[in-house]
C-alpha cells in the first residue's frame, strides 16, 4: 500500500509512529533479555562485537594450550614416578651388594695331579700324543709332536683353555715327563662362587634389568623423559619451555654388571650405585623446576582466560535489572500509545455523526 492512499491526520501519524517505536524497542529488549547480551550481531554494536570476539578468539587459544599444558604435568609426573621406582631398586641393589661382603665368595681352589700318557702317534714311533683322564672324560694336547715332553707341554697347553671342558682350570703344570712312558700334570681349578654368593650376583643383575624397563615403561602418550626424550610445551604466541629429559637406563647412570671376584669389585658397584642415586636426584630436581613452570603457566592461563572472557562479556552482555525495567515501561508506554491513537481517531469519528 502506497504511504498516500490514506491520509492520516497528524496526530494519528505521531501517535502510530511512536507506537511503531515502542514495538520496535519491545523486541529488541526481549532479545536482550532472552539471549542475556545487548550486542548479538555486528549490527548492535561493531566496535563492541568484533572487540568482543577477538577476545574471546585469544582466550579460546589460551584454554587449547592449558589443555596440552596439563598433558605436560602428566609426562613430568610419570617420570617422576619412574625416577622414584628407580631410586627404590637402586636401594635394592646397594643392599645386596653389601650382603654380598660379608657372605663367603668362593670355594677353596681345588688341586688334580694325575698321570698323563704317552703314546707314540705314527707306526715310526718318532711322534708323540699325551693324553689325561679328568672326571672321566679324556683330553689330549695333540699328536705330532717331536719329544715326549713337547707332547705333555702341549697338554698342558690344551687344559688351560676353556674349550677344553675342564671347568675352572686356572694352572697346569708339567711335573715330569719319561721319555715314551708316563708324566705327572698337576691342574689347579679355579675357585668357584659359593652358591650363596652366586645367588647375590644373580639378584643383583635381575634388579639391573628391572631397573632398565622401568626406565622404558615411563613414557606418556609417546613422551619418555627417562629416555632422553625431548618435550616442548608451548604458552602463548612463540614462547615454550623445553623439558630435556635423561637416560635412567643401567647404561646412562653407569650401573655395570656384576661380575665379582673379589670385594674390591663389589665397591666398585657400590659406588657406580651412588653415583647413580645422586644423578637421579640432580635430574628429579630439574624435572621438579621445570614441573613448577609448568604449573605456575596454568594458574596464569587459567586467570588470563577468566579476564578475557570477563572483558568481552562487558562489551556485550545486557544488565537483566535494567532491561527488566525497559520492559516494563515499554509495556507502559505502548498501552499509552494505543490509547492516544484511538483518542486521535476520534475526531473523524466526529464528522461521521453529521451524517446520522
Amino acid at each position: 500500500m502506497a504511504l498516500n492512499d490514506i491520509s492520516l491526520t497528524a496526530g494519528m501519524r505521531s501517535n502510530l509512529l511512536s507506537l511503531q517505536n515502542t514495538v520496535k524497542l519491545l523486541d529488541r529488549t526481549q532479545e536482550r533479555l532472552s539471549t542475556g547480551k545487548k550486542v548479538n550481531t555486528a549490527m548492535d554494536n561493531p566496535v563492541s562485537f568484533f572487540a568482543a570476539q577477538s577476545l574471546n578468539s585469544r582466550a579460546s587459544v589460551i584454554d587449547s594450550l592449558k589443555d596440552a599444558m596439563g598433558q605436560a604435568v602428566q609426562t613430568v609426573t610419570a617420570a617422576d614416578k619412574g625416577i622414584t621406582a628407580i631410586t627404590a631398586m637402586i636401594e635394592q641393589a646397594k643392599g645386596i651388594a653389601q650382603e654380598a661382603l660379608s657372605v663367603e665368595m668362593t670355594f677353596t681352589p681345588e688341586t688334580f695331579e694325575g698321570m698323563a700318557t704317552i703314546t707314540t702317534s705314527d707306526d715310526s714311533g718318532t711322534k708323540y700324543t699325551a693324553t689325561i683322564v679328568v672326571g672321566g672324560l679324556t683330553y689330549t694336547g695333540g699328536g705330532g709332536h717331536d719329544t715326549a715332553a713337547d707332547a705333555l707341554t702341549a697338554l698342558a697347553a690344551a687344559l688351560t683353555h676353556s674349550e677344553n671342558g675342564v671347568p675352572g682350570a686356572d694352572d697346569v703344570t708339567v711335573v715330569s715327563a719319561a721319555g715314551e712312558g708316563q708324566g705327572r700334570v698337576t691342574i689347579t681349578y679355579l675357585p668357584q662362587q659359593t652358591d650363596e654368593f652366586a645367588s647375590l650376583v644373580s639378584r643383583y643383575n635381575e634388579i639391573r634389568t628391572q631397573l632398565d624397563t622401568i626406565a622404558q615403561d615411563s613414557g606418556y602418550k609417546g613422551k619418555n623423559l627417562l629416555t632422553s626424550d625431548t618435550m616442548v610445551v608451548k604458552f602463548e604466541g612463540s614462547h615454550n619451555l623445553q623439558v630435556q629429559g635423561f637416560d635412567a637406563t643401567t647404561t646412562g647412570l653407569g650401573i655395570s654388571a656384576a661380575a665379582w671376584t673379589n670385594e674390591a669389585a663389589i665397591d666398585d658397584s657400590i659406588i657406580e650405585l651412588d653415583d647413580a642415586a645422586v644423578k637421579l636426584r640432580s635430574e628429579a630436581s630439574k624435572l621438579s623446576g621445570n614441573l613448577s613452570i609448568i604449573t605456575v603457566r596454568q594458574d596464569f592461563s587459567t586467570n588470563m582466560i577468566n579476564t578475557l572472557i570477563e572483558g568481552a562479556d562487558k562489551l556485550t552482555l545486557a544488565d537483566a535489572n535494567e532491561e527488566g525495567a525497559n520492559m516494563l515501561m515499554l509495556q507502559t508506554r505502548q498501552s499509552l500509545s494505543t490509547t492516544a491513537l484511538s483518542l486521535s481517531a476520534q475526531a473523524a469519528q466526529s464528522v461521521l455523526r453529521l451524517f446520522q
